[in-house]
């Protein structure tokens, strides 16, 4: 999976990279703008189709995240469901995202889906809870 993030994330990791492999390389916030610092820019998914992504989460996802994804699906007792639109999720990068879809939430009501979707299927799956933002 590519991905495109913004040049001080990839450079974040050159550094985290450099430094572990014994290069120190120093960088400074400055180098971030201010925009980019209040409201980190998100993974693009190269290739991953929201349409998709929106039939398939009508499929699967609906019924306990409600059609908006905002968690208001079938209760579950004791279970918290994830508002999908919410800021905190919305932050979160994708390569968490695809991993808590893949895998699900062990101990948690959400299920795994590595043995019903495909790769494909979950990057558009996460195009689409993209567009849910608030």
């Amino acid at each position: 999976m590519l991905s495109i993030r913004s040049n001080w994330t990839i450079w974040s990791v050159v550094t985290c990279l450099m430094s572990a492999t014994g290069v120190v390389v120093l960088t400074s916030l400055d180098a971030m703008s201010a925009q980019e610092r209040a409201a980190p820019k998100q993974d693009i998914i190269l290739g991953s189709d929201p349409r998709s992504g929106k039939s398939l989460f009508e499929q699967h996802c609906v019924l306990c995240h409600g059609p908006r994804g905002k968690g208001d699906g079938l209760e579950i007792a004791g279970a918290e469901v994830a508002d999908l639109s919410s800021a905190a999720t919305q932050r979160r990068l994708n390569v968490d995202l695809i991993k808590t879809i893949h895998d699900g939430r062990p101990g948690k009501v959400m299920p795994s889906w590595k043995l019903r979707l495909s790769d494909k299927q979950v990057h558009d799956v996460l195009a689409y809870i993209r567009t849910l933002k608030q």
